[in-house]
């Protein structure tokens, strides 16, 4: 039997993935649209912070509902269904609100 992780390791969780993703923000839009396993990686990354927020409690998201929740988690939902449907610039569009999110997950993580 495993015990169930605690809000504040899904949100580290979550930033974990944000953080992976910096790199591929960096590297730009072209080398990403060019690259199949960035975009691999990028919805891996996705999807692990869709299961994190899965796993919130419900509590939590409640408070702090200017984070869009459930759209985080239909990541998780479209990458296991609908991955051959998935366009770059649609992953990539998702990359570029990371910077925000992060903000946003750092301030509910700090408020513990």
């Amino acid at each position: 039997m495993t015990s169930r992780k605690s809000d504040a390791e899904r949100l580290g969780d979550i930033l974990r993935s944000i953080e992976r993703l910096d790199e591929l923000l960096d590297a730009g839009y072209e080398a990403f649209a060019s690259s199949w396993i960035a975009q691999s990686a990028s919805l891996h990354e996705l999807e692990t912070m869709g299961e994190a927020c899965g796993e919130l409690s419900p509590a939590i998201r409640r408070l702090h509902s200017e984070i869009r929740w459930d759209e985080m988690r239909g990541f998780a939902t479209i990458g296991r269904q609908r991955r051959w449907q998935i366009r770059p610039e649609l992953l990539w569009n998702a990359l570029e609100e990371l910077p925000s999110l992060r903000r946003k997950i750092v301030r509910v993580e700090s408020l513990g």
